[in-house]
């Protein structure tokens, strides 16, 4: 996994810290965007998530739930955190 420069700064101005993304984008949520690839950080993905870290490192992703990448194969475009609900 590579951070793109953008998404360096996007992540330094949301807060979300690598290790954060890291996890979204080992154990996230996929979906389709803009033919490149999202990874949501949902309940799924803690859950998945939760087979192999610490339930310490775990309870620190469940602060960032809901935050998401795009990645274009190993390299991360942007970061954000969701702004609204996804209903599926």
């Amino acid at each position: 996994m590579h951070l793109s420069q953008h998404a360096t700064h996007r992540a330094i101005q949301r807060s979300i810290p690598v290790s954060v993304i890291e996890a979204i984008f080992d154990f996230g949520t996929d979906y389709p965007s803009r033919g490149l690839i999202g990874l949501r950080l949902d309940r799924q993905a803690l859950d998945l998530a939760a087979d192999v870290l610490t339930a310490t490192e775990v309870g620190r992703l469940r602060r960032y739930a809901g935050a998401y990448l795009i990645a274009a194969g190993d390299r991360v475009v942007t970061v954000a955190r969701a702004t609204r609900r996804h209903i599926h």
